[in-house]
């Protein structure tokens, strides 16, 4: 590379990090709606972090049918993120996430060819970044969900297989989200005693940004309706 081309390559990447400092911090704050908005314009990566705004609004704050409006931003912007690099192993994740959310808001062979590609994707994020712990922990609700519904043998997911890749997430990087999402999982498969340990470890954790915030407050509410229970639920992964 020509010396006199280095220093405005670096201005450019401190430029552009920045930038995305915008919707990231954004995101972390709980303002989902306006990093959506302002990352948009931000190329590839800025797609990227308006699909996971657009997920988290649709997961934590949407209301009514404006939850099936922002999955479907999330599934967009995803997708477009995707075209411009389909190596982004993020891009691949809140494109899973979205189709997640979207599952029981379309027909239902769509729906069927829906649950095969969130496993595409959710792998072809681990491929490209193995060491990618929140996809890791979305493939083990994956298999949760799908087990816990009896769809397991048409899918090849195993409620096992979805314990191991809860734990291998977690040693990867501690986190509320997916000790929340263990919890819920382990509760289905009437292992009540260990829900409530990663409940009550969710709980003892210091929160990072909004997300936590609002899965700490859904932990509590599920510990107390654990109280005495000894039995599986009925309740089935969101």
């Amino acid at each position: 590379m020509p010396p006199c081309l280095r220093p405005g390559l670096v201005w450019l990447a401190f430029a552009l990090g920045t930038v995305l400092a915008g919707p990231r911090e954004l995101i972390a704050s709980g303002r989902y709606e306006e990093a959506y908005r302002e990352a948009q314009s931000l190329g590839a990566e800025g797609l990227v972090w308006a699909a996971r705004a657009a997920n988290l609004y649709a997961t934590y704050l949407a209301q009514g049918d404006e939850t099936t409006l922002w999955f479907t931003r999330a599934e967009q912007a995803a997708t477009q993120a995707l075209k411009l690099n389909p190596r982004s192993a993020e891009a691949h994740f809140e494109l899973a996430r979205a189709q997640g959310g979207l599952l029981s808001r379309r027909g239902l062979l769509e729906a069927a060819a829906m649950v095969t590609s969130m496993r595409q994707h959710l792998e072809q994020a681990l491929q490209i970044k193995p060491d990618y712990a929140e996809a890791k922990a979305a493939l083990a609700v994956w298999h949760a969900a799908l087990a816990q519904n009896g769809l397991g043998w048409l899918y090849g997911a195993d409620a096992n297989q979805a314990n191991a890749l809860f734990e291998e997430s977690l040693k990867l990087e501690d986190s509320v989200v997916v000790r929340v999402w263990y919890a819920l999982a382990l509760q289905q498969q009437g292992k009540i005693p260990e829900a409530r340990r990663q409940l009550e470890r969710a709980l003892a954790m210091t929160p990072k940004d909004a997300a936590d915030r609002f899965e700490q407050n859904l932990a509590r509410e599920r510990l107390k309706s654990l109280k005495g229970q000894a039995t599986p639920s009925s309740a089935v992964l969101g």
